[in-house]
């Protein structure tokens, strides 16, 4: 069965305290790893697991600017300034090596229009991901990469070729995971294809505050809920690891 492994957001800005907005489940401080950082060493053997069994690489990076209408800088945003382009926080960890990323744009830069490829673009890199290993990051100036306008085109070529399981990791369960999870979900279901999702719950973590701002312990464990609603399976890093799909 083809399988690819989708690393959500794994980037300096969440994945360590010194990130803009550290992914930490309103966990209190201690100097032992907490919060995003006590999930990366699952998330990095998740990584060389994908290598070891020539799963395919896909996931997804915030890449903003200073219009982005989800930061707090503008009218309505809620987020405050994080991976921001050109930024050492806008990077994906050093410890996801081999990094051959093909990353599909939204945009191009500041004040620029929505970029949409061709069929044959998405084509080229698909195949690039399929033949010669490379990794399809999907960059997004939303929590959700569904607002990728070539995401779904993209997504829905790979099952085309036979893309059937995905396994999620990555940062943050209730809000780029999560919505990463129902996209595909809606696109397994639009085109009836035979895909499986699962969720690793201990390489990922919530931030645990809702949409308006208020901290909601249980917001995290919502969109699990949320996700296996979908269709997603639950399962744990050991189980990826074991072979236990």
């Amino acid at each position: 069965m083809k399988t690819a492994i989708y690393e959500t957001d794994v980037q300096y800005d969440f994945s360590v305290r010194e990130g803009a907005l550290f992914v930490r489940a309103n966990k209190p401080k201690t100097a032992l790893p907490y919060g995003a950082e006590e999930r990366l060493p699952n998330i990095f053997a998740i990584h060389k697991n994908a290598i070891d069994n020539n799963y395919l690489f896909l996931g997804s990076v915030d890449r903003h600017f200073y219009e982005d209408a989800e930061l707090i800088r503008n009218q309505g945003g809620v987020f405050d300034d994080h991976c921001m382009n050109g930024t050492w926080g806008q990077l994906r960890l050093k410890e996801l090596e081999p990094q051959k990323d093909i990353y599909i744009r939204a945009k191009d830069g500041p004040e620029l229009g929505i970029k949409i490829y061709t069929n044959n673009e998405l084509e080229k890199y698909t195949e690039a991901a399929e033949k010669n290993k490379m990794h399809l990051i999907f960059e997004k100036q939303n929590y959700n990469v569904g607002t990728n306008p070539n995401f779904e085109p993209a997504f829905k070529k790979l099952l085309d070729k036979g893309l059937q399981r995905v396994i999620v990791n990555g940062f943050a369960t209730d809000y780029c995971d999560k919505a990463a999870v129902l996209k595909m979900a809606e696109i397994r279901d639009k085109y009836q294809k035979p895909l499986e999702i699962y969720v690793v719950t201990d390489a990922i973590e919530a931030v645990n505050i809702n949409f308006e701002g208020k901290v909601d312990p249980e917001f995290g464990n919502k969109a699990l809920e949320e996700m296996s609603k979908a269709g997603a399976k639950l399962i744990t890093t050991k189980q990826v690891l074991e072979g236990k799909l």
